[in-house]
């Protein structure tokens, strides 16, 4: 892997760029007074952010046409504070998320070690922070965003989307609030995934690394979003057919789960809109035991990723075939421990995922949040817990997740 940052003075990681932008008003019968023609804008560490780029081919002058769009810039600006991700209608790759000034600064702040990480791990999971940038109109409040990877493309037949910690206090949603562009989450979860053995073991020690980093960065909080999707022979028919089904003709183990989202919202602005199915479409005529047959045809998915896992086209957590089984992993506060899907209904499924809000401290806000919500619950139930734990049960509870197919 080139070298992409070690020839970079320390000086680029505390540059920033400054200049000011204008736009001929598209829509002038519109009062809005959020609408602006001219704005100044900052990119923070641009030759960094640069180098980050081509870690995913993605061409410098490209993204800064993209995120400087007329209409981008309005969907920013008509965010306000709301942290909810706004896509990039010109490039299906990139996400923008509204963040405070002090996630901002926490950002720079990790930036070089983020970037070290990068360069020693070509597998990361960690969301690809494109760039981070401020805008402010003539007039209008300062706004600052980033720039991430998008998980999961647009154009994905997707089943379902979890937002997963592996911990299960508050982690389920309210079956009443459950609608469109929401994601799920621990308690809500009931699958089990079968890979190829090297993508497996490449996959857990992958996630291994990236939890150590994260730990020693004083990191917690973070979620493995994760969205699985039908396999691309079974796109159009497949996705209307599923969409018709009712619960009826559900399988069993899926009678508890609320309805799947068609979109994602992280908080942090690692997230994208997708088109999704629900999830409960997993059913009998879709799903069959698992016969030699069936597995020969699943490991022929498998067979150009298995054999180069260490290609330079084959990445961890984009388009990935699996085998799924329905189980429940969290029930009332433990852990099931099934790891075999030999005699159990199972599918092939193609999985996005990525390891995302990853800048988010263990301050003092979080400690007092920890030791008031130990009284109340178990410790080892929580959310908040300081790195360490966190890293362990995170890694837990991915293990849980991932088999090898047998």
């Amino acid at each position: 892997m080139a070298m992409y940052f070690k020839d970079l003075p320390s000086l680029a990681f505390r540059d920033a760029q400054r200049n000011t932008i204008r736009y001929r008003k598209v829509d002038s019968g519109c009062t809005d007074e959020r609408v602006y023609s001219d704005y100044t804008c900052k990119d923070y560490c641009p030759d960094v952010f640069r180098r980050i780029q081509e870690l995913r081919n993605i061409h410098h002058s490209d993204y800064m046409m993209s995120i400087r769009s007329y209409w981008t810039l309005r969907e920013i600006l008509s965010a306000g504070k709301d942290t909810r991700s706004i896509p990039v209608g010109t490039d299906d790759r990139l996400m923008i998320g509204i963040v405070p000034k002090s996630e901002k600064k926490a950002m720079l702040h990790m930036l070089p070690s983020y970037c070290f990480h990068l360069e020693t791990n070509r597998d990361s999971l960690l969301s690809m922070l494109y760039g981070i940038h401020y805008i402010k109109p003539v007039g209008g409040p300062t706004v600052y965003f980033a720039v991430h990877s998008r998980v999961i493309p647009s154009d994905a037949n997707i089943l379902g989307v979890y937002d997963l910690k592996g911990s299960w206090k508050g982690r389920k949603i309210n079956k009443s609030r459950v609608k469109d562009n929401i994601i799920l989450k621990d308690m809500d979860f009931s699958f089990r995934f079968y890979l190829d053995p090297l993508i497996q073991e490449k996959l857990l020690g992958q996630i291994k690394h990236d939890c150590e980093f994260l730990e020693a960065q004083g990191i917690m909080d973070y979620s493995f979003l994760i969205g699985i999707a039908l396999p691309p022979q079974d796109s159009a028919d497949s996705r209307s057919s599923y969409s018709e089904e009712t619960s009826s003709r559900c399988s069993p183990t899926n009678s508890d789960d609320g309805r799947n989202s068609n979109g994602q919202d992280t908080g942090s602005g690692d997230c994208s809109s997708v088109n999704s199915v629900d999830s409960r479409s997993f059913d009998s005529e879709r799903i069959s035991s698992c016969s030699s047959e069936e597995v020969e045809a699943t490991k022929s998915i498998y067979s150009d990723i298995s054999q180069e896992p260490d290609s330079p086209k084959f990445r961890l957590g984009v388009r990935m075939p699996a085998r799924t089984i329905r189980s429940k992993l969290i029930k009332e506060g433990h852990a099931s421990s099934t790891r075999s899907a030999r005699g159990l209904e199972c599918t092939d499924v193609v999985l996005y995922f990525s390891i995302v809000d990853i800048f988010q401290n263990y301050n003092l806000t979080k400690r007092l949040e920890h030791a008031y919500k130990s009284i109340k619950y178990d410790s080892k139930s929580i959310v908040t817990v300081n790195p360490k734990a966190y890293s362990s049960r995170f890694q837990d509870f991915m293990s849980l997740i991932f088999h090898v197919n047998d």
